[in-house]
């Protein structure tokens, strides 16, 4: 099978973030199949910014409801929004 690529937005709790330690742990809670690709910092509102990441998955996961999940387990996150996805 092949592989999807997604684009996710990851909102941090805080306005102090260090966001290599940020996606750092969001990297690790993914499995072997998927790769954080790389990262871009926008800005959400007064001093507060998000991660928007772009993800190589497994086709067979279809949306990025999987995604969402795992990245819902790592702490300090305030909000995850699926922006893009589509075939690799």
């Amino acid at each position: 099978m092949g592989e999807f690529i997604a684009l996710i937005d990851v909102v941090p709790e805080d306005t102090d973030v260090n966001f290599d330690v940020f996606v750092g742990k969001l990297k690790e809670i993914l499995p072997e199949t998927c790769t954080l690709e790389r990262y871009d910092i926008l800005p959400v509102a007064f001093g507060l910014n998000k991660a928007r990441v772009r993800v190589r998955y497994p086709e067979e996961w279809g949306g990025t409801d999987k995604l969402e999940e795992l990245f819902g387990q790592v702490e300090g996150i305030q909000g995850i929004e699926a922006i893009a996805f589509s075939k690799a």
